[in-house]
């Protein structure tokens, strides 16, 4: 039986949009999903669906969808859908998902370490790169949180098949120690990429928009690489660097 809201303070709303920030996301094991095509793709992946939201002119389009759900889905009001949208021009399609279970990390095979990323869409842009490129492993060292709806929307749903783990750099660093993979950066003094002597298992760093990566994990670097440039280009977006640096040296 679809249930229905009419009303944007409707406390199952509330509920929906506070899953919109870190601490909600995270004690609850669920967050907001927003876009037909993302929806669709992790329902078909085998992605756990909680609630489905859809607007009533959208009830026909989405039937589909709906008579494999119905006791989860909820027909709302056009201003409903607007007080959860956080597009310009939604669909009129959203959802809650939980999220997927974590992984055990392993070092065994290469892997991305963001470090200190604090802008969603880059990161939901180097989660599709990494994917593409063979990074599946991903080190997250105080960067923005990956299951927040824009980085969710930036990466188009991907980050839904990524292996994440936080780590502190002295954690990281104890680690290649023991593990002995090696640790390549990005800076402007590094090497091209085609001539870096990598070899066997290695994390490839990619630091924070402004300030690049640290220079504690530039110091505990075996590796640095940079992007040869022209026209005086200075830098690029973080995540057309780490795109470019992951196809390079996958």
């Amino acid at each position: 039986m679809i249930k229905e809201i009419t009303s944007p303070s409707n406390p199952t709303v509330k509920f929906t949009n506070s899953l919109k920030q870190k601490k909600d996301i995270i004690s609850n094991n669920l967050c907001f999903v927003e876009g037909e095509k993302i929806i669709y793709d992790l329902i078909n992946s085998g992605h756990t669906l909680s609630r489905l939201f859809v607007e009533e002119s959208k009830l026909e389009k989405f039937s589909d969808v709906i008579s494999k759900f119905e006791n989860q889905t909820y027909k709302i009001t056009e201003a409903v859908a607007n007080k959860l949208s956080e597009t310009v021009t939604h669909a009129g399609i959203f959802a809650i998902f939980e999220l997927p279970k974590k992984q055990n990390f392993n070092f065994d095979e290469k892997f991305l370490v963001i470090d200190n990323l604090q802008d969603p869409s880059n990161l939901g842009s180097i989660l599709r790169s990494a994917l593409t490129f063979g990074f599946k492993n991903i080190v997250s060292i105080n960067s923005v949180f990956p299951f927040l709806p824009k980085v969710i929307r930036s990466s188009m749903g991907y980050v839904f098949n990524v292996n994440f783990t936080n780590l502190t750099v002295e954690e990281l660093s104890k680690l290649k120690t023991e593990k002995g993979f090696q640790l390549v950066s990005a800076n402007l003094s590094g090497v091209n990429p085609n001539q870096a002597n990598i070899n066997g298992v290695f994390g490839l760093i990619i630091g924070n928009e402004g300030n690049g990566v640290s220079k504690t994990l530039q110091n505990l670097s075996d590796i640095t690489v940079t992007i040869p440039m022209q026209n005086n280009v200075e830098s690029l977006n973080a995540a057309v660097s780490a795109s470019i640096l992951m196809y390079e040296i996958k």
